[in-house]
């Protein structure tokens, strides 16, 4: 019996470390850079729209928009506790609809990042990272 209840302990202890996902979380620096906008989509219609800007760099805890690499407009971020979405703390005051909404969730991976709003027109911006 005694090997029985060591037996289950070490495959609890198993299963509960192999789901640990805390190693894939995203991590500030994992943002930080220039990503190049591919794609805007979503909306009524689901054409999105075409953005005012070309670009966005991340830096840990501000991000500026680019149009032809030149900034168009800057603001402040904070990734939320469980890192899969970003709230925009301070925008800057333009037209572009990005600003407009805070708080955007967050798909990325080594070259490509997605982000969509949660809310209204439920845009989704596509960048891949520049390579510069």
């Amino acid at each position: 019996m005694k090997h029985l209840i060591i037996i289950f302990g070490l495959l609890a202890t198993f299963a509960v470390t192999s789901c640990d996902k805390s190693s894939t979380k995203l991590e500030t620096n994992d943002l930080v850079g220039t990503w190049n906008l591919i794609q805007v989509s979503g909306g009524i219609t689901g054409q999105g729209y075409t953005a005012g800007f070309d670009a966005i760099k991340f830096t840990e805890s501000t991000f500026d928009l680019l149009k032809s690499k030149s900034s168009i407009g800057s603001g402040t971020y904070v990734l939320n506790d469980t890192k899969d979405s970003l709230k925009i703390t301070s925008a800057p005051f333009t037209n572009e609809s990005f600003a407009n909404i805070a708080a955007k969730k967050i798909d990325i991976d080594k070259n490509n990042l997605v982000l969509t709003e949660q809310c209204c027109d439920l845009y989704q911006y596509n960048f891949s990272r520049s390579l510069e």
